[in-house]
């Protein structure tokens, strides 16, 4: 029998802070965002004169900061290291893209408006089924399922999303090996855009076009938000409602993928997909069309929910899939325009 393997989720709750709790949060966060600039020039000034400055030097140098009194009261050591932790891995990521030849994209500075996270690895605690931060206090989660007994919470991250507040649990989890169905019974997902995806079964499923239907009341936010005065109470007002249509958007695109992956997990034990290069497709004239549909996400929850349950997923190479009849083998060109495959014999 196979020894298990440990494997990482995210769990996601909801949070109610208090107004002050809310405040605490807040300055931790801006506190954090100018800390991650201040290391990002010194790392970028440290390049120009030759000098070598890293995650570790820069952790010691943050001692000194602490034992001088600044930043925010109580703040945990921990949430003092996340903007660093970050930047070490913005660093590791643009150094993983120079060597494969890709865009570089060089670690930029962060506005306070942008930065919405903020990591403990420490200092944090489940009471009274309350999530208890140094530095912030007890905070009211909304527990819409309970955490396994078994697995080991790795971090806890606190994020803001248009203006509401989540708790993400980063755990580490045993899991054995599950053996392969007995029951084979395949199926074959063609992503398309029209509708979401083709089964070979026949049956067609609409996708979610979350952004196409709600592409009118966002001409409407965008516009308001557009009139207000910059800097202004109306304009951050404005612009919270959009960022609020926005991760509604996001939401429904979100669910519709972790329905339609769950759905086709637990009724076939083979499930065949293109191998798409979907980055390449979202630069073309369907660029739109296609992010709208969410296709990346899909694949990525397909891939993980289909390993836990121990289903095969097979990517097939994408040429002349729609041309190669599935009952003959014959070859059967068509425009793009043709949506209705005949079998020639």
């Amino acid at each position: 029998m196979a020894s298990p393997t440990r494997v990482n989720r995210t769990y996601r709750f909801r949070i109610y802070p208090t107004r002050k709790q809310r405040l605490a949060l807040e300055a931790q966060l801006g506190f954090a965002c100018d800390l991650y600039n201040a290391a990002l020039e010194q790392r970028r000034y440290a390049f120009g004169t030759g000098q070598r400055v890293g995650y570790v030097s820069q952790c010691r140098e943050l001692t000194a900061l602490r034992a001088a009194g600044d930043g925010p009261s109580k703040m945990s050591c921990s949430a003092m290291r996340s903007p660093l932790r970050r930047l070490e891995r913005a660093y590791q990521a643009f150094f993983r893209r120079v060597k494969a030849g890709e865009k570089p994209g060089y670690p930029r500075f962060r506005s306070r408006r942008r930065y919405d996270s903020l990591t403990w690895d420490s200092a944090w605690s489940i009471q009274e089924r309350r999530l208890a931060l140094l530095g912030i206090g007890h905070l009211k989660v909304k527990w819409h399922r309970e955490l396994p007994a078994s697995a080991k919470v790795c971090t806890v991250t606190i994020r803001r999303v248009a203006g509401r507040w989540y708790a993400c649990f980063v755990l580490a989890l045993q899991v054995s090996a599950v053996p392969a169905r007995t029951v084979m019974r395949a199926v074959g997902v063609d992503l398309g855009v029209q509708n979401f995806a083709a089964l070979s079964t026949g049956e067609l499923i609409p996708g979610p076009r979350a952004y196409r239907a709600a592409r009118r009341q966002l001409r409407v936010v965008q516009r308001r938000v557009s009139r207000r005065v910059k800097g202004s109470r109306r304009r951050q007002k404005a612009g919270l409602l959009l960022a609020r249509l926005h991760e509604r958007i996001r939401n429904l695109r979100g669910n519709h993928a972790h329905q339609l992956s769950r759905r086709l997990v637990s009724e076939f034990g083979l499930i065949a997909v293109e191998d798409l290069h979907i980055r390449g497709l979202t630069r073309g004239f369907l660029a739109k069309d296609i992010n709208d549909q969410g296709w990346a996400e899909f694949l990525r929850l397909l891939g993980y929910k289909a390993e836990d349950a121990g289903i095969k997923v097979v990517a097939v190479s994408p040429d002349g899939t729609s041309q190669i009849c599935s009952g003959c083998g014959a070859r059967v060109p068509k425009a793009l325009s043709e949506r209705v495959h005949r079998c020639p014999t």
